[in-house]
């Protein structure tokens, strides 16, 4: 069964994003995975929140995701991220 990291932020520090990026980038190529959407124009159409950035990966198996999330590589990577946004990330699977 697929599933999908979905990343919703706000980017508050360019040039930490842009070191993220130059890091992260490496870090998913061993692990299958469909870059869906890189979208900053998000729309919310109910509820209340104020995010304009989402990202949606697909991976094979959530097993498959947690590898990559969880690895040595992207570990280094992350707190990049964390530093330049503000914003969640969930993990959901997808229908069978």
């Amino acid at each position: 069964m697929s599933t999908y990291f979905i990343f919703h932020v706000r980017i508050h520090d360019t040039e930490k994003m842009n070191a993220y990026y130059d890091k992260a980038g490496a870090t998913i190529e061993p692990f299958h995975h469909e870059i869906l959407v890189i979208d900053n124009n998000t729309e919310m159409l109910e509820g209340n929140m104020d995010l304009p950035r989402t990202v949606v990966i697909k991976f094979d198996s959530r097993e498959e995701a947690l590898r990559w999330y969880n690895s040595d590589a992207y570990r280094e990577a992350r707190p990049l991220r964390l530093a330049a946004t503000e914003g969640y990330t969930v993990l959901v699977d997808g229908l069978e």
